[in-house]
């Protein structure tokens, strides 16, 4: 189960994404209105896609049921295997989002950042998991572009970074 914290431009198409791949997700927002956006935004997305000739009818049809949304953090993370934090990119409200994710996650999660802004050691941190770590900077659109950046720490383990690089 993947987690994405942050419904805007980049969370919803990175929950896109996953939920292509065949991944139960997981979209997070503060609020309704934010996820209805998101929604129509995956549903925009998907339609592209097709048009392209990348997607089927039964594909686009069928992705937006792998996608589950909630305003609830615990609801949304609180037995994801990977969380990736998605919100404004602002250190300190990041920080206090990697605490409360460490705190709310099954120790197995790995927690990861979208950002291109900071180091993931900002993140770890706020953690007591700095093993589980790591930054998965997705290009924009993610559904669109196939390269993405993966940025661990000198923490990260080895099995965290295979397993992010893997997903």
């Amino acid at each position: 189960t993947v987690t994405v914290v942050g419904a805007g431009l980049m969370g919803h198409g990175i929950a896109a994404e996953f939920a292509m791949a065949g991944y139960e997700v997981w979209l997070h927002s503060r609020s309704d209105e934010s996820l209805d956006r998101a929604r129509g935004m995956i549903r925009d997305s998907l339609e592209r896609l097709r048009s392209f000739g990348r997607l089927s009818r039964a594909q686009v049809e069928s992705v937006p049921g792998k996608v589950h949304m909630s305003t609830d953090l615990n609801v949304a993370a609180g037995s994801a295997d990977l969380v990736i934090e998605s919100i404004y990119e602002d250190l300190d409200a990041k920080r206090e989002l990697f605490g409360k994710l460490d705190k709310l996650c099954p120790d197995r999660t790995v927690l990861a950042s979208n950002t291109s802004s900071f180091p993931p050691s900002k993140f770890a941190e706020a953690t007591e998991r700095p093993d589980k770590v790591i930054n998965t900077h997705f290009l924009n659109p993610p559904y669109l572009v196939p390269l993405g950046e993966v940025v661990p720490t000198p923490q990260t383990s080895d099995e965290t970074t295979r397993v992010v690089m893997d997903l």
